[in-house]
């Protein structure tokens, strides 16, 4: 039996079926459990964890840093974009440069569209400008979404940082999955340095991180799927 034989069978193979569906399921659980797990806690957490943040957490030398978080996996994306413009790394790191540009591209939309669908208040009064500032919910007592409202004023859900964190990090952990404890490090410290800033509510990042991860999974199911074309046509 040939190579296209074997790929054939176990194509037909009930087994394999039965674990791609297995895995198609656990990952719609999954999906649900963190959009309940956002819902919670925009009704429930998000305006008590901020006030609480406000009035006990002054620890920017720690979460500062850690908020910028993005930058970080931002930098290690265009590296290695940039470095398969040489022939040598692009056999090496081809698929991923593809995977990342995706992501980044779509993750980018993701963004624009989901802030400006949602359109929530801050928690803080971030924005100062000749016509006024960000109505929040420490300075004003204000916190609501506004669908489809103009304007930084109601960019805050869901968190663009934990959105990007969340998608290049997966993205990582995908080609390099013997280093897990870093990149689940590395979500949780984008996390924390967002929440203890005071930056976003949890709600916020609970949603950025779902729609991250989303955002990833997609890209790289894209990417195997234009490789698999490109392939194909040669």
């Amino acid at each position: 039996m040939n190579q296209a034989d074997n790929q054939l069978a176990s194509t037909h193979n009930p087994a394999s079926s039965q674990r791609q569906a297995y895995s198609l399921q656990c990952c719609v659980w999954l999906y649900l459990a963190a959009i309940s797990c956002t819902v919670f806690s925009v009704l429930f957490l998000d305006r008590p964890l901020s006030t609480w943040m406000h009035h006990n957490v002054d620890a920017s030398i720690i979460f500062k840093p850690l908020s910028q978080m993005p930058l970080v996996f931002e930098s290690l994306a265009a590296i290695i974009i940039l470095a398969c413009v040489n022939s040598t790394w692009r056999k090496q790191l081809g698929s991923m440069a593809l995977t990342l540009v995706l992501t980044l591209v779509i993750a980018s939309i993701a963004r624009v569209g989901a802030k400006f669908v949602f359109g929530r208040t801050w928690p803080e009064t971030w924005i100062h400008t000749e016509t006024g500032s960000n109505l929040s919910w420490i300075h004003n007592g204000v916190e609501g979404f506004h669908p489809f409202a103009i304007g930084a004023a109601y960019n805050s859900f869901p968190s663009g940082h934990a959105l990007f964190t969340f998608a290049l990090v997966s993205v990582f952990w995908w080609r390099f999955p013997k280093l897990y404890p870093m990149w689940l490090l590395a979500m949780l410290g984008a996390i924390a340095g967002q929440l203890g800033q005071n930056y976003h509510f949890l709600g916020d990042l609970l949603a950025g991180a779902t729609l991250g991860v989303c955002c990833a999974q997609l890209s790289i199911h894209l990417g195997e799927k234009l490789l698999e074309y490109r392939a194909k046509s040669k």
